[in-house]
Order: structure tokens, then sequence, then C-alpha cells
């Protein structure tokens, strides 16, 4: 819905924050989460961690940082 998502492959597409992957492994590298209006990092971020290299956060309402 508001995120947009990258992977390795230069595939650019729009992730609803419900939907999983079926068992199918994406290499994500890019998440973008500009302009959603978010209070906190989504959840979904860390299903990502091994291969995320970028993150944009920019203009939301985020106060503080997951560790």
């Amino acid at each position: 819905q508001c995120l947009e998502m990258t992977t390795k492959r230069k595939l650019i597409g729009r992730l609803v924050p419900c939907r999983c992957f079926r068992g199918e492994e994406e290499i994500i590298s890019v998440l973008d989460y500009s302009h959603c209006s978010l209070q906190q990092v989504p959840k979904e971020v860390f299903n990502f961690e091994r291969t995320l290299e970028e993150l944009y956060l920019d203009a939301n309402q985020i106060e503080e940082l997951p560790k």
C-alpha cells in the first residue's frame, strides 16, 4: 500500500503490509516507507534484515527507533 520495495533484480512493486511471500525468499535490498504517516517502524522491516541495505522512513511521525 504505502511501502515501495526494490529487490536485487531491480524490481519495484507495492507491498501490502499483511502480505506474505508464501515461502518464497525474496532478497529485498531497499524498503521505502516515506510519507506513510507512521508512528513506529513497521515490524515487516525485520523480515528482511539479512538483505536490507537501505530503509527510508522520511516524513513520518516516528519518535523512537527500535534497538
